[in-house]
């Protein structure tokens, strides 16, 4: 019998945890495992600086006074920020706090039903700009170096764009700045009809899109409740698996006008290749982007292809531009086994030396 085996483990362990799992996915969903209100994540000291409806901007407190150089993190819509702080020795925050850096998070939090009209410019040109003028200012300096993962790299990207001259370096993980034929979510909006006022006022629900994803690989969902199901005795797994499986399914509502705007912009019109786009009268101007950036892209992520690197490499053109390119997922970035690795490159770049590229992005 292979050791493996449900029928191999321990019966009082298996019904216990048969009865817990029906009780979680009763409470939250059958996509669920882990209970949201038991598990730990995000645990890394800070308090709050700046706030704005739901929107609150954190500070994370060098752990060593060795550099007045701060990071402000700009994250997505989607899922929340603490993929950036999941769990001691497995966070990128606390990792840059201990190498002598202040970190600051914006957390876009739960939109409020007036969120909904909220254009994208309202996020970039407002909110963002805001929380980057009140680092400046906490921090009695005139650049600082921006972070964005995701659909926060999207933002951090115009917003470099629409104020180049704050901008010291810039560093953006898997990020969306244009039309790229082969990632599944490129392919899906580009084929999208849907007019703007039917988003507009509205709030995406947040785990309909998550249930769309998984729709999209189910394979994805079989691999999670086989691993699971293999594991579920195994502390050390848990530990590792729990956190994650959180994040993953912990999914706030999206504010409808700016997702829109965003895919539009960027996916449907691939305007941010033009050079130059506007922002609620407000002129993004990527071509004045001229800092160090550093684009991240992970080689089996299937919602942003490793192809946006040389969409990157098109749009900021004027950049001192590098590209990388490692093993991994979407998430490997800041939680996966190359994660310590890019850590390491990071530093490299903050300090401005060279990085070469695990992978060649010729290659992919």
């Amino acid at each position: 019998m292979n050791e493996n085996s449900l029928f191999s483990k321990s019966p009082k362990g298996l019904f216990d945890t048969l009865l817990e799992q029906a009780r979680i996915r009763l409470q939250y969903g059958p996509e669920f495992i882990g209970d949201l209100e038991k598990i730990e994540v995000g645990l890394t000291p800070r308090h709050c600086v700046y706030q704005e409806a739901s929107q609150s901007l954190y500070h994370y407190p060098a752990q060593q006074k060795t550099k007045n150089k701060p990071i402000l993190l700009v994250y997505s819509l989607i899922n929340r920020p603490y993929i950036f702080d999941l769990r001691p020795g497995r966070s990128l925050i606390e990792f840059l706090c201990q190498q002598g850096y202040d970190v600051y998070l914006l957390d876009w939090g739960d939109p409020t039903p007036e969120m909904g009209v909220a254009s994208l410019g309202d996020f970039v040109t407002g909110t963002l700009d805001r929380c980057v003028r009140k680092v400046l200012r906490l921090h009695q300096i005139k650049k600082l170096t921006l972070l964005g993962y995701c659909m926060g790299a999207s933002f951090a990207a115009l917003y470099a764009g629409y104020h180049p001259e704050r901008i010291e370096r810039m560093i953006l993980l898997a990020p969306i700045l244009g039309h790229d034929p082969s990632g599944q979510l490129q392919k899906i909006s580009a084929h999208q009809t849907l007019p703007a006022d039917a988003m507009t006022a509205q709030r995406v629900s947040g785990r309909q899109l998550k249930m769309f994803f998984n729709a999209i690989k189910p394979a994805g969902m079989i691999k999670k409740e086989r691993d699971f199901w293999k594991n579920y005795d195994q502390q050390q797994f848990l530990e590792h698996f729990l956190p994650v499986e959180k994040w993953s399914n912990d999914t706030p509502d999206i504010p409808g006008r700016a997702f829109h705007e965003l895919l539009e912009l960027l996916i449907k019109q691939d305007a941010l290749k033009q050079g130059r786009v506007t922002l609620d009268g407000k002129t993004i101007q990527m071509d004045a982007i001229t800092c160090p950036v550093m684009a991240v892209a992970a080689k089996h992520d299937w919602i942003i292809p490793a192809s946006t690197l040389e969409t990157c490499r098109e749009v900021l053109s004027a950049a001192d531009y590098t590209p990388y390119l490692l093993n991994g997922g979407h998430i490997g970035l800041v939680v996966g086994r190359s994660a310590a690795g890019l850590w390491q490159d990071l530093l490299r770049f903050l300090d401005g030396e060279a990085i070469v590229s695990p992978l060649e992005p010729e290659t992919v």
